[in-house]
């Protein structure tokens, strides 16, 4: 019974090392992570229910999700050094595929649940008063883009 909840938390080390990898050489991962961590800070301008948040979770967990299983086939079919079969590359297409929808799907409740004209003006008026919030949503700005663009990936 020990061996057997050692091995059960041992699956939680190979969880996160599979997380962090994806984080390290995917870039599509890393601009998810952005704009999660983004959705996260806009949510604090609206009243959502329980369930409304509930799908903005599912929808971020969803995506990212999506993305580390488009990572693990294309890294299941990748052979280095030789041609990829075309059904090694309807795989990864189709893997891609996953991504684009849920990632659509998400876009699309997104729309749905902050799409309040009311709250969007709220939320111009509150960074029109605050120079320091322009600087710090700037600064995020930035940070993101050279989380997403400047990691350099590690070797593929």
């Amino acid at each position: 019974m020990r061996l057997e909840i050692k091995a059960f938390f041992k699956a939680f080390t190979y969880a996160f090392s599979g997380i962090i990898h994806g984080i390290k050489r995917e870039r599509n991962i890393r601009f998810h992570l952005c704009a999660a961590v983004t959705v996260l800070a806009l949510m604090s301008f609206y009243e959502f229910s329980s369930s409304e948040k509930c799908v903005i979770y599912l929808c971020i967990g969803g995506v990212i999700a999506a993305e580390l299983m488009n990572t693990a086939i294309e890294n299941a079919v990748d052979i280095h050094g030789k041609e990829i079969s075309p059904f090694a590359r309807a795989a990864k297409d189709c893997a891609a595929g996953a991504v684009l929808v849920m990632s659509v799907c998400a876009l699309v409740c997104g729309i749905t649940l902050f799409g309040d004209i009311i709250v969007l003006s709220e939320i111009a008026e509150y960074f029109a008063c605050r120079p320091l919030a322009i600087a710090g949503a700037a600064v995020w700005a930035v940070l993101s883009f050279l989380f997403v663009f400047g990691v350099k990936s590690s070797e593929k």
